[in-house]
């Protein structure tokens, strides 16, 4: 009895970490981590991968981490049995999870099979994250000043630095968060929720941790998906001068060949290297909001920043539309056309948990690429000094001390699982001649190159041709996909000055209004749009029976002033509902400038009713309510000037 009673006791005791040591890897239901939709909750449920930290000798088994999990079922009343994994948005460091609601209307795939997401292993959801907010700040900060790379260089290490030391001293080990531990982590998932195959869709740097999958655990591979991937056996830092100056090229070239652009922006090359010469020595100065506090900051954006801002554009077909217009602006000194690049660049750029980053590159890719063949990757195209990839980070390496991975991750990946793979013609970071390069080991593959797009393919949005060909494939992978949808595409159509009005007005009344939703600015904008429809009517209904008396002609012109106000406002809103939001990010359409006369009739009817209402109050001609509504009236119409000249619309 006494045995039995110790043994009760040391059962209550011992840790249940330690207990549940041998149910590894653990799946379990569990609340999703973001919110689905109601019209999609019948359709997604979600649960926690439980898997050891570690999968390396002599790690600590009592270590675990929790990678949530979502899976969305078919539309189709009986789904293929092999779903797709998505498992992460790339980076490395990007969270799947938060690009949930993205994914249900993806039908390419949910028409015939089940989706399913899993939050990469140190990302957003995942427990622990290896977000860095130390190093993300210090970041953030350097936009705000000017100094040497060098000198802004070391803050970021030192916060790099400050980070790792406070991960580490949570027992977090930094070693354990590679691709080759979170293939393992999808090999885990598969088993546990009882797939005997499945598909994978790897986009960018998901396209390397595909890869890993392919060559470690091929197993349950039915066919995977490529979308601008990272390749393994390249080495990055030394390829991404040749790639960008490539997408640079493919830029000026296709400005060049269509005939509004190629009118309009005859020196489009030129302009771009002036711009950023000229930044290089008087910073553009922008104020945005902070994208980690959300008050308004003022940065100084100098040549490398703007380098570094055209390379990311390059990733959206939206944004490389846009690009020569923006470029010939700013030739032009018209700095708020980088009000928008700006604000969208640096809320993207903390998008990601940037231990994760630092953990899989400062071991997996940083060891393989050699500093004298990255110098001389620039030296062959000396106009890219300004470009550094924020990831080529040398020192931050140093500081974060993890081991270099072996040599297996720089090598390539021989595989016959049927393979897709996707590339754009403007894609920056990796363009085709990496697809060709991975290609060249895999034996039963598909590679096609898409016109006008940059980054990442199936992102072009419903029924797009990308999506077609990837939806086909899934079909049937053994089989290569229909592309005749390719010949359809074409080049990007370029947004000019002949489309565009430029102001960033537009851009900072969405911000206030719809995004960041100013209480003050709403509150301001309702009442004057209020007082303003009451006075119109009230005048209206004055005029028409007849008791304005002597203050007819204020009256009428209150019903005016009124009038060019609200046709202003009724004007603005079927061209923001009606016109590309592209369009809108910088400027109005160039046909819609007109409307901006109206503001400026407004006010000047306005100071004219001042000054009658004025006199009517000395001369107490008129009744006291005409008075009073026509006073209310005035003031209002010339709050609303103001508040419009604040905003940046009372302008020419």
């Amino acid at each position: 009895m006494s045995r039995l009673l110790l043994l009760l006791l040391l059962l209550l005791f011992i840790p249940s970490t330690l207990l549940a040591q041998d149910d590894l890897p653990r799946y379990e239901d569990a609340d999703c981590v973001v919110e689905v939709p109601a019209e999609f909750a019948a359709r997604v449920r979600c649960g926690t991968l439980t898997v050891s930290e570690s999968r390396a000798e002599n790690s600590d088994p009592t270590k675990t981490i929790r990678l949530p999990v979502a899976i969305i079922a078919s539309s189709s009343a009986s789904p293929a049995p092999d779903p797709l994994i998505f498992p992460t948005t790339g980076g490395p460091g990007g969270t799947t999870l938060g690009v949930l609601e993205g994914w249900l209307n993806e039908d390419w795939v949910l028409n015939e099979h089940d989706v399913i997401l899993i939050e990469q292993r140190g990302t957003r959801f995942a427990e622990p994250n290896l977000n860095c907010p130390e190093y993300d700040a210090e970041l953030f900060t350097n936009f705000t000043r000017v100094q040497s790379n060098a000198e802004e260089g070391a803050l970021e290490v030192a916060a790099a630095k400050a980070c790792r030391d406070r991960l580490v001293a949570q027992g977090i080990d930094l070693t354990a968060y590679t691709s080759a531990e979170s293939a393992s982590d999808l090999a885990d998932l598969r088993l546990m929720l009882g797939y005997d195959q499945w598909n994978l869709y790897g986009i960018s740097y998901g396209g390397r941790l595909a890869m890993t999958v392919m060559r470690d655990h091929p197993e349950g591979l039915r066919a995977v998906i490529l979308d601008s991937p990272y390749v393994i056996s390249l080495d990055r830092y030394e390829n991404i001068p040749p790639s960008f100056a490539q997408a640079l090229d493919t830029l000026f070239a296709g400005c060049a060949a269509d005939a509004e652009c190629g009118t309009l922006y005859l020196n489009l090359e030129a302009e771009y290297y002036a711009i950023i010469d000229r930044a290089n020595q008087t910073p553009l100065r922008v104020t945005i909001s902070s994208p980690i506090t959300h008050e308004l900051v003022e940065v100084k954006l100098t040549g490398y920043d703007l380098t570094n801002g055209v390379f990311d554009a390059l990733y959206s077909a939206d944004s490389i539309r846009i690009l020569p217009f923006a470029i010939d602006q700013l030739y032009q000194n018209n700095q708020e056309v980088a009000l928008p690049l700006a604000q969208e660049g640096l809320n993207g750029l903390f998008n990601s948990a940037t231990g994760m980053s630092y953990s899989v590159e400062c071991a997996e890719e940083m060891p393989f690429n050699n500093p004298d063949e990255i110098a001389a990757a620039y030296s062959a195209r000396p106009a890219l000094a300004s470009f550094t990839s924020f990831l080529y980070d040398p020192e931050v390496c140093e500081v974060w001390d993890v081991p270099a991975a072996p040599s297996i991750e720089n090598e390539p990946v021989v595989s016959a699982i049927p393979t897709l793979l996707l590339v754009g013609e403007y894609d920056p970071i990796h363009p085709a001649f990496w697809s060709e390069a991975a290609a060249e080991t895999l034996s039963q593959h598909y590679l096609y190159q898409f016109p006008g797009v940059g980054h990442g393919q199936i992102t072009l949005g419903a029924d797009s041709c990308p999506m077609r060909i990837a939806g086909e494939f899934l079909q049937q992978p053994d089989v290569e996909p229909d592309a005749s949808c390719i010949a359809e595409m074409h080049a990007p159509d370029f947004l000019t000055t002949n489309d565009i009005y430029p102001t960033s007005a537009i851009y900072r009344l969405n911000s206030d209004l719809l995004e960041t939703g100013d209480p003050f600015q709403i509150a301001l904008l309702a009442a004057c749009l209020i007082v303003l429809v009451v006075a119109l009517v009230y005048c209206i209904i004055t005029l028409l029976r007849r008791r304005s008396g002597a203050l007819r002609a204020a009256t009428v012109l209150a019903v005016i002033s009124a009038g060019f106000f609200l046709a202003f406002v009724i004007g603005l809103v079927y061209v923001l509902f009606n016109t590309d939001f592209l369009i809108l990010g910088f400027g109005l359409p160039a046909s819609a400038r007109w409307l901006l006369l109206l503001p400026f009739a407004g006010l000047f009817v306005s100071i004219i009713l001042l000054l009658l209402i004025a006199r009517a109050w000395l001369r107490r001609s008129g009744g006291n309510t005409n008075r009073l509504v026509l006073s209310f009236a005035a003031i209002t119409a010339l709050v609303f000037a103001v508040w419009l000249f604040s905003r940046g619309l009372l302008r020419l």
